[in-house]
């Protein structure tokens, strides 16, 4: 039986479902006026030629590589109806999730995410929120781009992940619904139309996601005193309950009644509230063993979250092929409350309870414009160039009080209490040249950026500034063997720049023994990256082969440090230097026509020297993650898909990060003339998903493990109307490893 709120849920969509639809508009910057436009832009869709006698389908590859990115085709995904852009990338090759949903690429989590080639409110300080709630099913395919070229913004120093929605321009109305229902009363659907009369495309996509996220965790210190030798010993176990409920909405239409000119605009809403409840069961004990302090923090926290953007495209096709103007404007605002209520319960030493509450407010507010110009020259050859202009703000407002029991009022804490305001211009400006001759490709480039950067500690009545001008070289080399081979170089200088929560230098309280910080001292990050390539592809197999360097200077780290009495103080440093050598494998192979297999690896080398933090050697590692998949068919109309990934040890300059894996397996069984399909998946099979982080230095010894619930079980059905009917892909089931 359905509970009301699975009803509830129902009707929502129901009642949303005449405003939505989906598609995205057809010009993508991220493959426009590319030398290998065709080869990057991958195959959306199996192409049917239907004759009196006989049809022939064109499968689409999983993997295509183009002079700049890896391109992964996930469009159709057998799970895209349960699943989000979480459940994606998680099995993308050199793409690691957290347990918090975080990205990293290549052992960073330093990544640059962008939607249909350009930045988005939605991929901001919360991402991985966002990542676990989009919806799977609005994704064509996902791009790698490890070394951007220098029209691409520089930040991200691991590269690009840019994520392409659907595209549908068939002419009338066409759509996709999909709803699911999962184990720990989880509910997700989405509903995607596009409406396209003629010249004008209108499009949308309504998603909502209930989510359940219970978890636990347990964190384990044991701190020296440096003077006298006596150890301190602290516990805290945490359980902890979410249930995310979200949606997320895209509106918006394009316009070619011109073929000389196109005009579009796309509004992007999402919503999210969650109710967090948590426990944690503190106890601390002196080097004898006896109990100085037990208590228990309970915390409510009814948080919630708004975005809205908006943008608008123009492009100028002059007479010439190619030859075009791109203009471009976009503004987004951005509001996050997080209310934080407390209750202490003390057992020893024994007292009454105390109550205190952190409100966090942040407020966004950003805008960019954009003008590209493209011109082909004589010979094969392209000039590009541009001007990006981006503008951002962020206003932090933390508001500490507690309860005094002899007035019965809440009074507040100024010591606690500050406001925090960070301003951010950049004027860049870029120009790429590409040039292709033979089987030889050039794709050259550089961006000279200009930064100011106002850091407001409104508490404190000061102002710092910090204004730079740099300049962003690329190169990207490709030399084509034979039709099957092909061997590529390229090199990019990268930047990370350090947000608010990076600068802020006021206290986060995280409960009275842990405080976080940000450092106003902190440096931008930079990276030069070097990478070499081979491919290889044929009939069914393909395979590529990446050797890669990465030379980090001024690196982003957590630095964790003992106030004493067991508080703990965890802020960001700049490491020294930081290098990274790995090398990237990469293959699939269809044996016959009813078993797909998948496997990529990713192993390198890391050295972390933090000499400038006090340590006095450098820490080196190998590292190496692993995913494999095999898909086979169970018949005509269903597939069985089975995949793992692991990822071995990190390390840290303080410690290192465990290892972990994960297992899924799902089951697609499509239906009315592959219209329609359920699907039934069930995500970490042996429950083996945790993350466990370790300090071990000579002051402190601390060990962090957290956990989410076990398997998580999704059956799902999706229906697709409108549009011809075109046979489905191979497709790959994807899990909810969002945690």
């Amino acid at each position: 039986m359905i509970s009301r709120r699975a009803w509830g849920f129902i009707c929502l969509c129901i009642l949303n479902f005449p405003l939505l639809g989906l598609a995205a508009p057809e010009n993508d910057p991220l493959l426009a006026n590319n030398p290998q436009r065709d080869a990057s832009k991958g195959v959306t869709a199996d192409d049917v030629l239907k004759m009196s006698k006989f049809e022939v389908t064109a499968k689409p590859d999983v993997q295509l590589n183009a002079i700049d990115r890896k391109v992964y085709n996930v469009g159709k995904e057998i799970q895209s109806a349960a699943g989000s852009a979480s459940d994606l990338l998680q099995n993308v090759p050199s793409v690691d999730v957290d347990i918090d949903g975080n990205i990293s690429l290549r052992g960073s989590d330093n990544v640059l995410i962008l939607i249909d080639g350009r930045s988005s409110a939605l991929m901001g300080k919360n991402r991985a929120e966002i990542l676990a709630q989009f919806p799977a099913d609005s994704i064509d395919r996902i791009e790698v781009i490890t070394n951007p070229s220098a029209k691409y913004k520089p930040d991200g120093t691991a590269g690009i992940i840019n994520i392409v929605l659907k595209q549908k321009h068939t002419a009338g109305t066409s759509g996709t619904v999909t709803f699911n229902v999962g184990n720990e009363d989880r509910y997700n659907s989405s509903v995607s139309l596009n409406y396209h009369p003629g010249a004008l495309n209108f499009f949308g996509n309504l998603s909502v996601r209930q989510d359940d996220r219970p978890r636990t965790a347990a964190d384990i210190r044991t701190i020296t005193d440096a003077v006298t030798g006596a150890k301190i010993h602290a516990e805290k176990y945490t359980v902890e309950e979410s249930r995310p409920l979200s949606e997320i909405v895209r509106l918006g239409f394009d316009t070619s009644a011109n073929p000389n000119n196109q005009f579009g605009m796309v509004a992007n809403y999402n919503h999210r509230t969650a109710e967090r409840r948590a426990v944690d069961h503190n106890r601390v004990t002196d080097s004898v063993g006896n109990v100085t302090s037990e208590y228990d923090r309970v915390r409510f926290d009814p948080e919630s979250e708004r975005s809205i953007e908006g943008s608008a495209t123009f492009l100028h096709r002059f007479s010439a092929p190619g030859h075009e103007l791109n203009l471009e404007y976009k503004a987004s605002n951005k509001r996050d409350l997080e209310p934080d209520h407390y209750t202490n319960l003390y057992r020893s030493p024994a007292q009454g309870p105390t109550f205190d509450n952190v409100i966090i407010r942040d407020i966004e507010d950003s805008r960019e414009a954009i003008i590209g110009y493209v011109r082909p020259l004589a010979d094969n050859s392209t000039l590009e160039a541009g001007y990006d202009y981006s503008d951002e703000s962020r206003d932090s407002d933390i508001f500490n009080e507690s309860f005094d029991p002899v007035s019965a009022r809440w009074v507040g804490d100024p010591a606690k209490s500050n406001r925090f305001i960070l301003d951010r211009t950049i004027h860049a400006f870029y120009a790429t040249y590409t040039h292709s001759f033979g089987n030889f490709a050039l794709l050259a480039g550089v961006r000279p950026e200009f930064e100011r950067v106002s850091s407001k500690l409104v508490t404190l009545g000061q102002v710092v500034p910090n204004n730079s001008a740099k300049v962003f070289p690329s190169l990207h080399l490709t030399y084509r063997l034979d039709d099957r081979q092909e061997l590529q170089w390229n090199y990019s200088h990268r930047v990370h720049r350090p947000d608010s929560d990076d600068l802020n230098p006021f206290p986060e309280y995280l409960d009275p023994f842990t405080l976080r910080t940000g450092n106003p001292r902190l440096l931008p990050e930079d990276i030069h990256s070097i990478e070499t390539g081979y491919g290889y592809r044929e009939d069914a197999t393909s395979f590529t082969a990446t050797a890669y360097y990465r030379y980090t200077y001024h690196g982003f780290t957590n630095f964790t440090s003992d106030l004493g009495n067991g508080v703990l103080l965890t802020t960001h440093e700049n490491l020294a230097v930081n290098r990274a050598t790995g090398v990237e494998f990469t293959a699939n192979r269809d044996l016959g026509k009813t078993i797909t297999l998948t496997a990529s690896t990713n192993t390198f080398f890391n050295t972390i020297d933090a000499s400038n933090l006090g340590f006095v050697a450098s820490k080196s590692t190998v590292s190496w993650i692993a995913k494999a998949g095999v898909t086979t068919r169970l018949g005509a109309s269903t597939q069985l898909q089975l995949n793992g990934n692991y990822a071995s040890a990190r390390v840290t300059p303080q410690g290192e990060r465990r290892p972990s894996y994960v297992a899924n397996i799902g089951v697609r069984r499509e239906f009315l003339n592959k219209k329609a399909a359920l699907v039934l998946t069930v995500s970490d099979v042996f429950n083996t998903l945790k993350q466990e982080m370790t300090v071990n230095t000579p002051l402190l010894v601390e060990t962090t493990t957290r956990k989410r619930s076990a398997r998580i079980i999704y059956l799902g059905l999706s229906y697709n109307f409108g549009g011809p009917n075109k046979k489905s892909k191979e497709d790959t089931l994807k899990f909810d490893e969002s945690l």
